[in-house]
C-alpha cells in the first residue's frame, strides 16, 4: 500500500534535511522513537568553528512539510504545528531543536525533477527555534511564524552549527 501524502511529505522533509545536512558535511540519525517531536539530528564529530566550546555539536530537529502558498511579499510561512510538537519544541533542552518546515507543491508530481544531469526539489524548507516560546492555552494547534529567511541550507546549517559549538542561542 502506498504512502499517505501526509507521510510523503514528511519522507521528503527529512530527505531534504539529509541531502543539506550531507552537502554541509554532517552526519545524521534518526531516533528509534519519536516521542520528543524529534524526527531527525543533524551532527558533527569533532570540533567545528571558531571559538569552540563544545565538541561534537548537534541539532535536533521536528521536520515538517506543507503545501501552504504564500506571497512572494510574505516576510513569514505561517505554520499550524500540532501543540505536543509546539511544547516538545519550546522547552529547555540539552540539545537545541528546531522545527524545519518544508513548503511543496500542491501536486506531489511536481515535487521532483529529475535527469541524468540534476534532482531537483520543489521549492525549499525553513527553519525556526522555538526555544522560550510561550505556553499556550490552544488544545490542538499553534500557528507559529517561521521567518522566510532562514532557509534551511547548507549556509545556514553550517552556522547554527557553529553557533551550537559557541553555546550560543539559536
Amino acid at each position: 500500500m502506498p504512502l499517505t501524502l501526509n507521510h510523503q511529505k514528511e519522507q521528503l522533509s527529512v530527505a531534504y534535511i539529509r541531502a543539506v545536512a550531507a552537502a554541509a558535511g554532517f552526519s545524521c540519525t534518526k531516533p528509534e522513537v519519536d516521542d520528543d517531536s524529534v524526527d531527525i539530528i543533524v551532527s558533527c564529530s569533532g570540533t567545528y568553528g571558531d571559538n569552540v566550546v563544545l565538541r561534537s555539536p548537534r541539532v535536533e530537529m521536528q521536520a515538517k512539510a506543507t503545501a501552504a502558498v504564500f506571497a512572494q511579499e510574505d516576510t513569514v510561512l505561517k505554520f499550524p504545528l500540532p501543540v505536543k510538537n509546539y511544547d516538545d519544541l519550546r522547552g529547555t533542552t540539552l540539545v537545541p531543536r528546531l522545527l524545519v518546515v518544508m513548503v511543496v507543491p500542491e501536486n506531489a508530481d511536481d515535487w521532483i525533477e529529475q535527469n541524468d544531469e540534476r534532482l531537483l526539489i520543489h521549492h525549499c524548507a525553513y527553519w525556526v527555534s522555538l526555544r522560550g516560546y510561550a505556553e499556550t492555552d490552544n488544545s490542538r494547534t499553534v500557528t507559529v511564524d517561521i521567518p522566510r529567511e532562514q532557509i534551511f541550507n547548507v549556509e545556514n546549517l553550517q552556522a547554527l552549527m557553529e553557533r551550537v559549538s559557541r553555546r550560543a542561542p539559536l
